[in-house]
């Protein structure tokens, strides 16, 4: 028996039921369009939070300040004479509300040293206008990209180099324990940086000065947080037990590999919850293909005593069931994967939209993976921008939400391998639901097959 003639009687089959076959086929493109939007979108985010825990360095270690005394510079100078320290870079940090023209941003006041910013900036950055300020009193300020370009403005620059723009800075907690009061202060803009994405500091929604600035800004005398460089990776784990070994409960230290391991198992339990649920799709999808494949045993009986009886063999109609399914799971598979794609773009726009809104509000919030909290780990002060937790460990502390440019720039991944085994599990499926009516079709005797009408 020729196999043109064996796909020619699948496939006129199939075409002859076009609304049961497209039926069919949808339930195998839902299942498999969840599989592909569920694992592509997740793996996009799990690229994004590792990414942004890696913009440091995999040696960054974060110390953070739980009480309201902070750290002073003889804690910076007793860190760097630690072994296996490399770089200590101090931060003082608050939360303000920028007015420019028409437009009014909340942002994060980041007290940094010029040095310490190239750094955080992956080196000797270039700013995209103006210049850095210089590490003195005045109150000269360089803003984030998404500061000058805000969402709410459409992407239009509102703030110009040379600029002076009003920061109402929020109440801050001073070392006494007290809050103080509100205040709005005049900034000359001196530069605009480059659009930085995805960063473990609020970068694209922080206004810089420099630490001498911070200090009469945000009326403290302390920092809030340092990053701790070691000399390599094997000398982490030391340098961050002997730090918690010095300040005790007093600070909170987490490394990036600390963090990058609780985002990678919550990203991980995700991803097996939305498996799961895809494969209840699939399950769903393959229980309707048996059923439609023996209603169309059941209608074909006549048609398959006939071709029993010029010669037909059991394999040969076995054969003309199982590659209905294979069409179905084929064609199925395909354009599951081509909605799921979709799907997995849909939800990443959707939040993008939602971090640009967040960004846009006025007032300051939080957003968190596995809960909320300020701080780099909670407490203390913020480490640029808002609150990301996953499991507990905050990526980015209290100020405004800096989420907003790790979402932005989410993009789903599609890994081939994800795309073949979607396809293959399209296939699978299919046959293997079409295993048992292909071979109650090729059981059939002929005589008995005949006698249907």
């Amino acid at each position: 028996m020729d196999l043109n003639d064996i796909l020619w009687l699948s496939y006129n089959d199939l075409s002859e039921k076009k609304v049961r076959t497209a039926l069919t086929i949808v339930m195998v493109v839902i299942g498999i369009g969840a599989i592909v939007a569920l694992t592509s979108f997740t793996a996009g985010v799990s690229n994004s939070i590792t990414s942004t825990l890696e913009s440091l360095g995999p040696t960054a270690i974060i110390v953070t300040s739980s009480t309201n005394v902070g750290f002073t510079q003889s804690d910076v100078a007793s860190m760097e004479g630690l072994p296996n320290v490399t770089n200590v870079t101090p931060l003082l940090t608050g939360s303000a509300t920028l007015y420019a023209g028409n437009q009014n941003t909340s942002v994060t006041v980041i007290g940094i040293s010029t040095q310490g910013l190239e750094q955080i900036l992956g080196g000797n950055v270039t700013p995209l206008q103006g210049s850095f300020y210089q590490d003195t009193i005045a109150p000269d300020a360089v803003v984030g990209y998404d500061v000058a370009f805000p969402s709410t403005a459409a992407g239009q620059q509102t703030i110009t180099v040379g600029q002076s723009a009003a920061l109402k800075l929020a109440g801050a907690r001073t070392a006494s324990g007290g809050t103080s009061s509100s205040e709005t202060v005049t900034v000359p803009i001196l530069g605009i940086l480059p659009s930085h994405g995805t960063s473990l500091i609020s970068i694209d929604t922080g206004v810089f000065i420099s630490l001498q600035a911070a200090y009469v800004l945000l009326h403290r005398t302390s920092y809030n947080e340092m990053v701790v460089l070691a000399k390599n990776l094997s000398s982490v784990n030391a340098t961050s037990s002997l730090i918690t070994t010095i300040y005790g409960s007093s600070a909170r230290v987490l490394t990036t590999s600390q963090l990058l391991s609780t985002a990678s198992s919550v990203i991980g339990s995700i991803t097996i919850l939305f498996g799961v649920i895809a494969g209840v799709s699939l399950l769903v999808a393959a229980i309707g293909i048996m059923n439609i494949m023996l209603m169309a045993v059941m209608e074909r009986t006549h048609e398959i005593g006939i071709m029993k009886s010029i010669g037909f063999k059991n394999k040969h109609v076995m054969l003309v069931f199982l590659l209905q399914a294979l069409i179905i799971g084929l064609l199925g598979g395909m354009l599951g994967i081509a909605v799921g794609a979709g799907a997995a773009y849909g939800l990443a726009g959707l939040s993008s939209g939602s971090s640009s809104s967040t960004t846009g509000a006025s007032t300051t919030s939080s957003s968190s993976f596995g809960g909320g909290g300020g701080g780099f780990g909670g407490g203390g002060g913020g480490f640029g921008g808002g609150a990301a937790r996953t499991g507990g460990a905050t990526f980015v502390g209290g100020g405004t939400t800096s989420t907003s440019s790790g979402l932005s720039s989410l993009h789903p991944a599609f890994p081939v391998s994800t795309i073949l085994i979607a396809l293959a599990i399209a296939v699978g499926v299919s046959v293997i639901a079409g295993l048992y009516p292909a071979w109650r079709a090729s059981k059939m005797q002929p005589i008995d097959a005949l006698r249907e009408l």
